[in-house]
């Protein structure tokens, strides 16, 4: 299963309209995409306003597109906690949810993972809002002398889910290199491949820096060699 991500642009009128990005969505990758490609408000807007990605090239910022959906807004109006709430919800189903505030003129990230509450706390702690009174009915943010952006960076350092393994990351990194480099063959045949490369690398943690390397050739031999070998039993 790939790496899917959320990837959001928040409008003047409070509303977020997102674009679905399939493979890639750890921050290592797509996050560094857009911090390096897309960090303008207005590079930030084109690429909320696709509707769908494939894949973000990180060095180059290329963009492959394989499907014509539309972009999705949600929320709007006074209260930007529910349209944070609406973001959320958006992006279930994906592992990461990326959002760009004009305001601040960065991109922000957390894992879908998180509570809801974790989840608002994160883009809205991120914000820097004009009008502390939109925040002040919300019971998870007690204090309003320490800065917005301080309490954001602090949240973000304590909170454990932004301290993946990098094991972990490495892998999501291979996993999606896989699929998307093997889109064209059997599903079932490319998912079974890809769990035995799991248990490989566990077995052999060493095995990944092979595989971190592998292009497109690479990829397409190791799978055949590996349903050859399956269909030998």
């Amino acid at each position: 299963m790939a790496t899917r991500a959320l990837i959001g642009y928040l409008n003047p009128s409070n509303s977020i309209t997102t674009t679905y990005n399939h493979y890639d969505g750890y921050p290592e990758n797509l996050g560094v995409a857009l911090q390096k490609h897309y960090s303008t408000d207005e590079k930030a807007n084109e690429i909320a306003n696709m509707g769908y990605v494939s894949y973000v090239n990180p060095e180059t910022g290329d963009i492959e597109a394989n499907n014509t959906d539309k972009p999705v807004t949600v929320g709007g109006g006074d209260d930007l906690v529910s349209t944070l709430q609406y973001f959320k919800e958006e992006a279930d189903g994906t592992d990461y949810a990326y959002l760009f505030a004009p305001a601040t003129g960065d991109w922000m990230y957390a894992p879908t993972a998180m509570k809801m509450e974790d989840f608002v706390d994160v883009f809205a702690l991120g914000i820097d809002f004009q009008d502390e009174d939109d925040m002040a009915d919300y019971d998870s943010i007690d204090s309003m002398e320490e800065g917005y952006e301080t309490k954001w960076k602090k949240f973000v350092n304590e909170e454990s889910f932004f301290k993946d393994d990098p094991a972990t990351i490495r892998f999501e990194k291979i996993r999606d290199n896989a699929y998307r480099m093997l889109k064209s063959e059997d599903g079932n045949q490319v998912n079974d491949y890809v769990d035995a490369l799991e248990r490989q690398i566990k077995l052999k943690p060493t095995d990944a820096d092979e595989y971190i390397e592998y292009d497109r050739t690479d990829w397409k031999a190791d799978f055949d060699d590996y349903v050859s070998d399956k269909m030998d039993f």
